[in-house]
């Protein structure tokens, strides 16, 4: 079935670069879920369809450089700035409506930057964010919890997407493999001189490896949203995502499950994933968590957790075993 396009939306940036993305709307919306991605804002319109059946217009833009945005495409550099203008162009043009910052992995990261944005008196209010298997900053993606270099999916992912406006092939199992052991033996900055990539790209993956951790409480901690993180038991990002809902200034809500950074859609398990529907898949907590936030969504017995008074910080758990959601509160 052939999804129509969104309406065309442009923003510019304060360097005269255009934003350019898509506005799927519906008739009678209470919200709108805006969402910044490098991987393409054409290709999101299922999901843009998906907000638009729960009552929110939805907003797709590629990040500066990437697709149709102009600019010059620096993975991590402009996503503060930029998503603070679209949302204060966003809040003129449908003055009203509550705003919900939405995304997956970097997304996830531009997410969270246009939240920080929107701190002072006359900003934008953000009505909440969700962050799926957020990749939180370039030293996150590029070091585990332990400080060991995460060699493969980091080459894997440049290679790909850090490079170029567009996305490109990904390279065979057999040349990921070469890269990572010259990487490995020669270090990997050295080796990447070898890969035939451009200067500026060369001057990002340096950048890359020697980029310091997020300080998550001065980073966002003026931020006053109410915070929904998804993340997997398998994915490489699961301890930050778990930093991130502790440390959360405002109140937050996290939430796992037996998968990796491709969430439920990346497990190839067929049982496993019948046992994941069978308990209700991510809507069973997105849908209600967003109606408890006073938001357009699915009321659930469970999210009494969420109102309590005293109640800052909640998990929920899915056991794939016995086809159910754990729900509890972590600290008072």
């Amino acid at each position: 079935m052939t999804v129509e396009p969104g309406r065309e939306h442009l923003c510019q940036g304060g360097d005269g670069a255009v934003l350019r993305g898509r506005v799927w709307e519906c008739a009678n919306p209470a919200g709108l879920v805006v969402i910044r991605t490098p991987y393409d804002a054409d290709q999101h319109a299922g999901t843009a369809r998906s907000w638009n059946a729960r009552g929110y217009h939805c907003l797709v833009q590629d990040v500066r450089g990437r697709y149709r945005s102009t600019g010059a495409w620096a993975p991590y550099s402009h996503e503060e700035d930029d998503g603070g203008r679209v949302l204060a162009r966003l809040t003129e043009e449908y003055e009203g409506l509550p705003l919900v910052l939405f995304g997956a992995s970097y997304a996830a990261h531009a997410a969270l930057e246009a939240a920080r944005a929107v701190t002072g008196d006359h900003a934008p209010t953000v009505a909440a964010i969700i962050v799926l298997v957020p990749a939180l900053g370039l030293a996150e993606t590029a070091w585990d919890h332990e400080g060991a270099p995460q060699i493969l999916h980091r080459i894997g992912w440049w290679h790909e997407h850090g490079r170029h406006r567009r996305s490109q092939p990904p390279l065979s199992a057999a040349e990921l493999d070469r890269r990572v052991a010259q990487a490995r033996g020669r270090g990997v900055v050295e080796a990447a001189r070898d890969w035939g990539w451009s200067p500026a790209t060369l001057a990002g993956w340096r950048r890359l490896w020697s980029a310091e951790r997020v300080d998550l409480a001065s980073r966002y901690g003026r931020v006053d949203a109410p915070l929904l993180v998804v993340s997997g038991d398998d994915d490489f990002f699961d301890h930050d995502a778990r930093r991130l809902a502790r440390e959360w200034g405002a109140p937050s809500h996290f939430a796992s499950g037996p998968w990796g950074h491709g969430l439920v859609g990346g497990v190839a398990d067929r049982a496993l994933r019948a046992r994941i529907s069978a308990a209700g898949g991510l809507a069973h907590i997105i849908d209600p968590w967003l109606a408890a936030q006073g938001l357009p969504g699915s009321p659930a017995e469970w999210t009494g957790i969420l109102t309590a008074a005293s109640t800052s910080r909640t998990r929920s758990t899915l056991d794939s075993a016995s086809e159910a959601w754990r729900h509890e509160r972590t600290s008072p």
